[in-house]
């Protein structure tokens, strides 16, 4: 990454409903799909992405079914 000084970013809250609803999808998507030995890989660079568009980070729960 190259360091731009001049870079605007955009924030969850800067952004459309429907763009925050497909990222948290995408999120979501990414770390159901994750096999066990890369799921806290996963979900480390998720929450960074998380955090930089200006969220507070992800909340993981497990739902054990038999």
């Amino acid at each position: 990454m190259t360091d731009n000084t001049n870079t605007k970013a955009l924030g969850f809250k800067d952004m459309h409903p429907e763009q925050v609803m497909a990222l948290k999808d995408f999120i979501d998507l990414a770390l159901n799909c994750a096999h066990a030995d890369a799921f806290e890989g996963l979900l480390e660079a998720a929450e960074d992405v998380v955090v930089l568009f200006g969220g507070i980070g992800i909340e993981v729960s497990y739902d054990v079914g038999y």
